[in-house]
């Protein structure tokens, strides 16, 4: 490919030169621009790796200045000397072997010409290598900056779902200590059912994203723990839509919603909660729903679950996504949750 762009763009420069010829008057055979012109490009695309390589050992930007203009000033000199030769041997052997002569000229003169253009020439080669190694390395410093934003975001994330489970776990043991005082064999159960949350959780692995259906099997086993707690007072309800459990989903939202609706929404644990998820288009939706106190008068302020759940909404689809807080009449909250998802 590379010799090719060099021979059409030496065709093209002869094309040029015998049209100019032509219309000076000039008398000549068509093929000697062609060969003028071919001769001088070959031998230019042919150093241009060395001019590259020449470049990068002694980089225009580097220090110090001086020595850097002394020697690729030296480099240009050296190149137009090559060019000059080669192109004219080239010439030669081809004028030769077309059974004419090639004369070159006034060597001073003829090479100074052909010095000022190939230092132009080599000038501007300089400055396309220095231009394509500075974009490749402004390039490389992109995506690296965003491989580490994205390792960050991903670092911070598994920190967040991190924080969900010690918290968790200090509530289900504080629940069990309770529940201690009332029901042994209750507690008994309890303990027994937050061992196997808790080896389901070390079980698999540690990913940001699950499968819909170790997420919802998570919420059964804590529902079937806070059940166990509240006996006789907590009606717990999920219902899901069909044929959505491979869906990959962030893991741990649903918890901590159910949790704090249990603590700052049921007195006592009395009431009803029921867990909605639905898919809609390309979007999933979580909906808790409880008859609980309702949302206080002030502002609502959110603790380690709730405030932990939007953060990680946020980095996971950032612009995307909807959290939202509400009364249900005639008293309750509802909590609301959607974001993208794929199969």
């Amino acid at each position: 490919m590379y010799a090719l762009v060099a021979v059409l763009f030496g065709l093209y420069e002869g094309l040029n030169q015998t049209i100019g010829l032509h219309n000076a008057r000039s008398h000549f055979a068509v093929w000697k621009p062609f060969v003028w012109e071919m001769s001088s490009v070959l031998v230019i695309v042919s150093l241009l790796p060395a001019i590259a390589a020449f470049e990068n050992r002694v980089r225009i930007d580097s220090r110090p200045r001086t020595r850097v203009v002394l020697l690729h000033a030296l480099g240009a000199v050296v190149f137009s000397a090559v060019h000059t030769v080669g192109m004219v041997l080239i010439r030669k052997l081809v004028y030769v072997a077309a059974g004419e002569s090639y004369e070159f000229g006034n060597i001073p003169v003829e090479g100074f010409y052909e010095l000022q253009k190939d230092a132009i020439t080599y000038v501007v080669v300089l400055l396309v290598v220095f231009a394509f190694r500075e974009f490749r390395i402004r390039r490389a410093g992109e995506l690296r900056a965003q491989e580490l934003a994205a390792e960050l975001s991903e670092a911070r994330l598994r920190q967040l779902t991190a924080q969900i489970e010690p918290h968790f776990l200090f509530n289900a043991l504080n629940a069990i200590s309770n529940r201690m005082h009332e029901d042994v064999e209750a507690a008994d159960r309890m303990i027994s059912q937050l061992g196997d949350l808790l080896r389901a959780a070390y079980e698999s692995d540690d990913g940001v994203l699950v499968p819909l259906g170790r997420e919802l099997g998570w919420l059964r086993g804590y529902a079937a723990m806070m059940a166990e707690r509240f006996r006789g007072q907590l009606a717990f309800e999920i219902a899901v839509a069909p044929d959505i459990e491979t869906l990959r989903v962030p893991r741990l939202l649903l918890q901590p919603i159910v949790e704090n609706a249990i603590r700052h929404g049921l007195k006592d644990g009395h009431g009803w909660l029921r867990v909605e998820v639905q898919l809609d288009n390309d979007r999933l939706r979580y909906t808790v729903s409880d008859d609980g106190v309702g949302l206080p008068a002030r502002a609502l302020e959110r603790g380690t679950g709730l405030s932990n759940i939007s953060r990680r909404l946020e980095l996971l689809f950032p612009d995307d996504h909807e959290m939202k807080l509400s009364g249900r009449e005639p008293h309750g909250a509802v909590v609301s949750l959607s974001f993208p998802v794929s199969r």
